[in-house]
């Protein structure tokens, strides 16, 4: 593993200033990632250290708040929490990270693209586009550029690019400044959660013909 978040990202999410879908995504790398959840620790210790050492006034509020907890009823409302879900895809079975089994119902049926390539969506309630993304063995995606952001992250086997490899827990980030088109080798598929804050836009090929007036793709 050796793509990370940058600390500004890691540090927005440990001060819990990060949007919701970047959160995820966030706290789906750190569930693999033992270096970014100590800096996080960190950067959340600090902040207790800081906030214990502010000078602080009493309210008798607080009392009535603790109070109405106190004498609250318990409600029970049977949730059943589950511990493990998987996806199916392509003939294969793939176990979801801790992160997003909650999600797991939300989760749509699968687009399939050439046979080759499929992704479902993630309808998390959220203007970027959440999703699955499976790419089988020996794929090459077209080349193409983004509008807004996309964010990819490996949750199982692995892909590359012009700027390399990308492995299980690896983050890559991509804005309108870059083209790239990932690849998988023969004997390496690839599970991917992403996220497009705009459609992507072809930049070579006949894949093009999805950029017509001008609404790119959404995988």
């Amino acid at each position: 593993m050796n793509k990370h978040p940058d600390n500004n990202l890691l540090e927005a999410y440990a001060s819990g200033s990060i949007d919701a879908v970047s959160g995820l995504v966030v706290a789906t790398h750190l569930e693999t990632c033992s270096k970014c959840r100590a800096y996080v620790n960190q950067v959340e210790a600090s902040q207790a250290n800081t906030v214990s050492k502010s000078p602080s006034e009493y309210s008798p509020e607080f009392d009535d708040m603790f109070n109405d907890i106190i004498n609250a009823e318990p409600v029970n409302d049977n949730v059943v929490i589950q511990d493990t879900a998987f996806v199916n895809v392509a003939g294969k079975s793939f176990e979801l990270p801790k992160t997003l089994v909650r999600f797991s119902d939300l989760v749509g049926s699968w687009r399939s693209y050439g046979g080759k390539v499929f992704s479902a969506q993630i309808d998390l309630g959220e203007d970027a586009r959440v999703s699955l993304m499976y790419i089988g063995e020996n794929v090459q995606i077209p080349q193409h550029t983004h509008r807004g952001l996309e964010s990819t992250l490996v949750l199982h086997g692995g892909f590359s690019d012009e700027d390399g490899q990308y492995e299980e827990g690896d983050l890559m980030i991509r804005d309108a400044s870059v083209k790239h088109s990932p690849f998988t080798q023969e004997g390496e598929d690839c599970l991917c959660l992403t996220v497009l804050t705009e459609p992507m836009i072809f930049t070579q090929g006949v894949a093009r013909i999805f950029n017509l007036f001008g609404k790119g793709l959404y995988p």
